[in-house]
C-alpha cells in the first residue's frame, strides 16, 4: 500500500508543477491588443451644440447621464457621438485621437481630459461629450 501512496503523491506533484508552469501561457495568450489596419482617413467636422439635429440632441440628452456610443444619419451626413457620463466637475475635454476606415468599419478613437489639477474647478456635474460630422458612409462605428 505504500508504493501506491508514494505514487500518488508523485503524480500530485507532477500536476501542480504542470499547472504552475502553464498556466502563466494560457492566461498571457490571446492578451496582444489587435490595431485596426488603418485603410483611410475620414474628413470629419467636430459639431457645436446649436448645429445638433433636434433628434440627435433629444437621444443625447436621452442617454447623457452614462457613457453611451451613438451614431445618427439624417440622409446627407453621418453623426458619430462618444458621451463619458456623468462627471463631478466641469471644464472636461474630449480630443479625436484618430477616425478612419478599416476592413468596413469606422474606427472613432476619442480620449477625454479632466480639468487641471491647478485651475479653479467648478463643482457643478457635467456630462461631457463629442458629436462629429462626415459624409455619410455605410459602415459600422466602432468606438474606443
Amino acid at each position: 500500500m505504500q508504493p501506491s501512496k508514494k505514487f500518488f503523491l508523485r503524480q500530485i506533484k507532477f500536476y501542480i508543477l504542470l499547472f504552475i508552469f502553464i498556466l502563466p501561457v494560457i492566461l498571457t495568450t490571446g492578451c496582444e491588443k489587435k490595431e485596426e489596419p488603418k485603410t483611410s482617413s475620414v474628413d470629419f467636422t467636430i459639431v457645436t451644440d446649436g448645429d445638433i439635429p433636434k433628434d440627435l440632441k433629444k437621444l443625447i440628452k436621452e442617454r447623457r447621464k452614462n457613457p453611451f456610443e451613438l451614431s445618427y444619419s439624417d440622409g446627407s451626413y453621418l453623426y458619430a457621438v462618444k458621451g463619458y457620463g456623468r462627471q463631478e466637475t466641469q471644464d472636461y475635454s474630449i480630443k479625436v485621437n484618430d477616425f478612419y476606415i478599416s476592413d468596413g468599419s469606422l474606427i472613432f478613437d476619442t480620449e477625454l481630459s479632466g480639468p487641471e489639477q491647478n485651475g479653479d474647478v467648478s463643482q457643478k456635474p457635467s456630462y461631457p461629450y463629442i458629436v462629429v460630422k462626415t459624409e455619410y458612409i455605410e459602415n459600422s462605428i466602432i468606438f474606443k
